[in-house]
């Protein structure tokens, strides 16, 4: 079951959240809990959390928590400033637009500082691209590059990714459900190029981006609070809608063990098996998943084409060498133009290797030297034991 830190960033995540006054267990480790903390960004709600919990601002590491959480109220503030006037200067240039994910979710918690924010996701249409372009770029943002998904635009204080889809496409099976995502949209109340998701479409996207993330190689608890947050704000949300839709992405098995994951961590004290399993294995995933436990993911999915666990690691070598051109076309943006050219970029990579040491490519070399088939074989069935599969091949 969980350990004391485990169970200790659980009371402060709840003190936070509900505004209780839970007492950390007699034998927690306060400084390996905001170390667990600091590793999934959630600092200044351990640090609410804390103080409800009854533990000193003259504690020495209070005084640092104190310190930094001053220091993300005002990060916190000034992105919500940032995000006020991109969506004012696309509302006055007529910018179809609709925000995602924390975007839409910092307002919802009891302090917007609770939850971190990285970056911003903003769907827009990518036919007006070429007219956002100088709007972003009055605002002080620079080009961060593409992806198969996204527009990246970047400034000190916020990154800006702009969707040119909702789901990456190379997760064929989410892909196929939600399209670019303007097919589940509809124009906000008072407004001419604002646009939300109903309350039901917009917690399955963000469900399933919570799902995609721990399928492939871990999510942090932040995803896990959001989960949480917004069932909490819209409690009237169409229960039977959700879990008919989340059946098409065969997810509703893993949405039920989350519920009840939520459960165990606001409702009661006492967790169940399957539900310290999930826990751990997201605390153990950090904010942003490991890198053993990303390539495991690729294997697994490597292993639907190729038909086993042994046939999955000599495919995901061979994507080390030979990436997709999804793959490569952040590192090399004429890809999104002339995808053609994908086996001279290939070329130019490998020389690159030769003559400049890629670091990425030798530490994916290094994690793949560890992993085994029975590894891969592991993986799949820590994924079906929470109901999640990769339901689609490569």
């Amino acid at each position: 079951m969980l350990d004391t830190t485990q169970k200790g960033i659980a009371v402060l995540i709840r003190n936070a959240l509900l505004d209780e006054k839970n007492s950390l267990p007699d034998t927690a480790d306060f400084g390996a809990i905001v170390s667990l903390a600091k590793r999934h960004g959630v600092l200044n709600m351990t640090y609410y959390g804390a103080l409800n919990a009854g533990i000193s601002n003259e504690d020495e590491l209070m005084q640092g928590l104190f310190i930094y959480s001053c220091k993300i109220v005002a990060k916190s503030t000034q992105q919500l400033y940032e995000l006020d006037c991109i969506f004012d200067a696309f509302q006055k240039n007529g910018i179809n637009y609709m925000p995602l994910k924390g975007t839409v979710l910092k307002k919802l918690y009891p302090k917007s500082d609770m939850r971190p924010m990285g970056d911003a996701d903003i769907l827009i249409k990518p036919e007006q691209y070429e007219k956002i372009i100088p709007i972003v770029s009055a605002l002080g943002f620079e080009s961060g590059g593409e992806s198969d998904h996204e527009l990246i635009w970047k400034k000190k204080s916020l990154f800006l990714e702009l969707h040119k889809h909702l789901i990456p496409s190379y997760f064929k099976d989410y892909y196929a459900y939600f399209g670019d995502g303007w097919g589940k949209a509809h124009l906000t109340e008072k407004s001419t190029c604002r646009y939300e998701m109903s309350q039901e479409d917009t917690f399955i996207y963000l469900f399933s981006h919570f799902a995609k993330h721990y399928r492939d190689g871990g999510i942090g608890i932040k995803h896990l609070t959001d989960i949480y947050i917004y069932r909490k704000k819209y409690p009237q949300m169409d229960d039977e809608y959700i879990k008919y839709e989340l059946e098409k992405l065969k997810l509703n098995e893993f949405y039920q063990n989350i519920l009840v994951l939520l459960e165990c961590l606001f409702e009661s004290e006492e967790f169940d098996e399957k539900s310290a399993f999930i826990f751990k294995v997201i605390l153990n995933s950090g904010a942003f998943g490991t890198s053993e436990a990303k390539s495991l993911s690729k294997a697994v999915k490597a292993s639907k084409t190729a038909g086993s666990a042994k046939g999955g690691k000599s495919r995901r070598l061979r994507q080390i060498f030979f990436p997709s051109v999804e793959a490569m076309r952040k590192r090399y943006p004429i890809l999104n133009k002339l995808p053609v050219l994908l086996p001279f970029m290939w070329f130019s990579r490998g020389l690159e290797t030769v003559f400049f040491k890629n670091q990425k490519l030798k530490e994916n070399m290094a994690t793949m030297k560890n992993i085994t088939a029975d590894k891969i074989d592991s993986y799949q069935q820590s994924l079906l034991y929470v109901g999640l599969d990769y339901n689609f091949k490569e």
